[in-house]
């Protein structure tokens, strides 16, 4: 009964602080810069940005405009102008026949190293680049039949052009089911990997040989409560998680705490609203942490990012980054489809805030894209 009390009251708190941030308030801030570009075309994408050693973008994406109906599998395209324009470089996990390789994290091993961690599904029966008639009930598809594949680990030595394969995790879940890899893969003070899982349960894995092999570590929670999730290492040595469920509300993101390395994992409030999800996290220069998350409310489809102070206890208001004006690319059709979220952040070596996220279109293009804002924060007035 308390732990619903404190979720009701913390929700509260951000509904205030949502309704205070509304774009057309005056006390929305102003974004001293801010750029914007449809930057993949006709890709879901569900875009994963990493920092390359060389100052280059790595964005790992689905470029398939459905939702793993089809086969294909997850690539890795490139930028080399902070994210203005983008190539296709290479596949960390090619698909076999009749399956996808989908869902993906991504990020630097601690030599450099770029590595992947792709999941999927087996039994599709749609070839790659097949995609649905709005009109044909038959082909309004999710992801239909077949069962999650075990996630294969791949590591690229050259920026994104070719990848090293290797086993599947053998990670099966009660369900029988593989588990999902989601957001980033990031280093651990002891040069290990770590990398959040999730499907029977949302749970904790790290790396000890750069990416090949991966073991569980900790735990968040089992029994489905919660799903995607993405984690950072903060300045005081906590890691801190942003957690999507839809156990006691529908999707919204929740705050989790470790402090012993990704063993053991402490619930601490909510962080967004219901259907504002899912949640990537990003350090700032200053050390603040920043959350991007997807906006799917009735009404209002965009991204919204928040930013936190470097232990991420204590948290600004939401700052509208994207109006994505309804996200579907069927405006004329009496029940358009609506689809966008999974924001993804990183900072360029000049200070510059890089977020790509994906839209299933906008009044303007009428397509599944993947999009890159460039901008940058307010300056903090010291009290």
């Amino acid at each position: 009964m308390m732990k619903h009390a404190s979720r009701c009251a913390l929700i509260m708190v951000l509904l205030a602080a949502a309704v205070s941030a509304a774009p057309g308030d005056n006390k929305f801030p102003a974004l001293p810069f801010y750029e914007r570009f449809v930057a993949i075309d006709n890709a879901c994408g569900w875009p994963e940005l990493t920092v390359l050693p060389d100052g280059a973008l790595g964005c790992l994406i689905w470029p398939h405009p459905v939702h793993g109906t089809t086969e294909g599998a997850v690539e890795c395209w490139r930028s080399t102008d902070g994210g203005k324009f983008w190539k296709r470089a290479g596949v960390p996990v090619p698909n076999a026949p009749t399956t996808c390789r989908t869902d993906h994290a991504g990020g630097l091993a601690a030599d450099g190293s770029y590595v992947a961690f792709v999941a999927g599904r087996d039994n599709r029966k749609k070839p790659a680049g097949w995609t649905p008639n709005p009109l044909v009930k038959e082909d309004d598809l999710e992801q239909g039949d077949g069962k999650t594949l075990n996630p294969v680990p791949a590591v690229s030595r050259d920026g994104g052009y070719t990848w090293k394969q290797f086993p599947a995790l053998d990670a099966k879940q009660p369900s029988g089911e593989g588990i999902i890899p989601f957001g980033r893969i990031g280093v651990l003070p002891d040069r290990s990997l770590g990398v959040m899982m999730y499907r029977d349960e949302t749970a904790f894995f790290t790396s000890a040989d750069g990416g090949a092999t991966w073991k569980k570590r900790g735990q968040i929670s089992e029994g489905r409560k919660h799903s995607e999730a993405d984690w950072i290492r903060l300045d005081n040595g906590h890691l801190f998680a942003a957690v999507r469920t839809d156990a006691d509300l529908p999707d919204n993101v929740d705050a989790f705490r470790s402090t012993d390395d990704g063993r053991t994992w402490r619930f601490e409030g909510v962080l967004t609203l219901p259907y504002q999800t899912p949640g990537k996290l990003t350090r700032l220069p200053d050390g603040r942490i920043l959350l991007s998350y997807g906006i799917r409310n009735n009404g209002l489809r965009g991204i919204n990012v928040r930013v936190g102070d470097p232990e991420a206890r204590r948290w600004a208001p939401p700052i509208y980054l994207v109006d994505l004006e309804g996200a579907t690319d069927e405006p004329n059709l009496p029940n358009s489809k609506r689809d966008n979220g999974d924001p993804s952040t990183v900072v360029l070596a000049d200070g510059t805030l890089v977020t790509a996220y994906y839209s299933r279109g906008m009044p303007s293009h009428h397509r599944y894209h993947v999009g890159v804002v460039r901008w940058a924060l307010p300056p903090v007035t010291k009290k």
